[in-house]
């Protein structure tokens, strides 16, 4: 029996990632045949993308850990019609539900394109909303995770280097371990540049509920923007609640 190289647990000959610490295995036959068997785990958030990345490549420990404070009392509850989740944004953002179709389109693109050797599926959209005329929106994504038992927190180091594969940079200015709705949840701060899209300011929320992926994404696409809803970004993100 072969061995991780990583970290030494004893494997079967046809694995593909270790099941201790999830490092991808090479199989014989498989190198010709990698861009047909790409396949996402994370979520890549921005204005209008999203990707999730399926394969662990290490695991990062969040820089604290907070209380889950409460929803705003004046913001806007919305539930979804099969009764799934509610979320909450302000009085002055709009659903914007009849772009979801174009926005996965416009995600399998990005998915596309992407030339490494990581598996890639789709990422599903349920929700969008946003400032009218203005670039400030929120948006959840959900992915099954399958094949592998996931840990919350390699899948939030999966997202993180999945969506460097499609920035031109990333800067994340905090990273903070919670708990919403009563689960393991990290709330990340970055900076990103997308092809086509520019620069965006990003606070985006991932957890696990039944082996499915979900992240939501705030996103300002100016400085200006960003530091008038810095709070409610933070509200809107931790506001998700998984009703069944």
């Amino acid at each position: 029996m072969p061995f991780c190289p990583n970290c030494g647990t004893e494997v079967g000959e046809d694995t593909r990632f270790c099941p201790e610490c999830g490092r991808p295995f090479m199989i014989v036959g498989q190198v010709g045949n990698r861009k047909n068997k790409k396949k996402i785990a994370g979520i890549i958030a921005a204005c209008i993308v999203a990707i999730i990345v399926i394969v662990v490549i290490a695991t990062h420990t969040p820089t604290s850990m907070e209380p889950e404070p409460a929803i705003p009392a004046h913001f806007t509850t919305y539930t979804n019609e099969w009764g799934l989740f509610s979320i909450s944004y302000p009085p002055e953002w709009e659903l914007d539900l009849e772009s979801m179709e174009e926005t996965e389109q416009s995600c399998q693109e990005i998915i596309s394109s992407i030339t490494s050797d990581i598996p890639v599926e789709e990422a599903h959209f349920l929700f969008m909303a946003g400032l009218p005329g203005e670039g400030s929106n929120v948006n959840i994504v959900v992915e099954p995770l399958s094949g592998i038992v996931w840990t919350h927190d390699a899948v939030v180091t999966v997202a993180i280097e999945g969506l460097k594969e499609v920035v031109s940079d990333y800067h994340e200015f905090s990273r903070v371990k919670t708990t919403i709705d009563n689960r393991t949840a990290t709330i990340i701060e970055y900076q990103a540049t997308f092809a086509g899209l520019g620069t965006g300011h990003f606070v985006q929320m991932m957890f696990i509920v039944n082996k499915t992926f979900w992240g939501v994404t705030c996103t300002a696409l100016s400085p200006d923007e960003y530091s008038e809803w810095e709070d409610d970004f933070d509200a809107i993100v931790r506001s998700l609640r998984i009703l069944k």
